[in-house]
């Protein structure tokens, strides 16, 4: 009786605090995700040095290949050239960068749908 309470309380316990959190898990999620999956090329803060890719702090609505200092690829410029960061573009760029531009740089692709999205919703975040 004392262990089927115990688990109850703790069940209810757990629902209320990712009840309470919802909206900040998923940007932990997304976070964390970015920051395995994306992090060992692309930065976000905003001074931070420029990596492999470029630094993606203020990625949404910004014209693909427009940061200044970072020297994107012929490929790149071509396959994405005049086209701003939406979500969808992110998307279907975190699907298969080589879909979007052959040839470039970037060879990381996610075939996962919800994890695309949680990177996604975390980069719209930063700023």
């Amino acid at each position: 009786m004392k262990a089927a309470w115990m688990r109850s309380s703790m069940l209810l316990a757990a629902l209320l605090s990712g009840a309470a959190s919802s909206s900040v898990s998923a940007q932990t999620a997304g976070e964390k995700l970015f920051g395995q999956q994306c992090a060992a090329c692309h930065a976000v803060a905003a001074d931070a040095p420029m990596g492999m890719g470029p630094n993606l702090r203020g990625i949404m609505g910004r014209s693909a290949g427009t940061l200044a200092g970072f020297p994107y690829s012929n490929e790149f410029k071509k396959g994405l050239a005049g086209k701003a960061w939406t979500a969808a573009q992110l998307d279907a760029w975190l699907e298969d960068p080589q879909n979007l531009a052959p040839g470039t740089y970037m060879m990381y692709k996610q075939s996962d749908a919800a994890v695309r999205n949680s990177i996604i919703d975390y980069l719209q975040t930063v700023k």
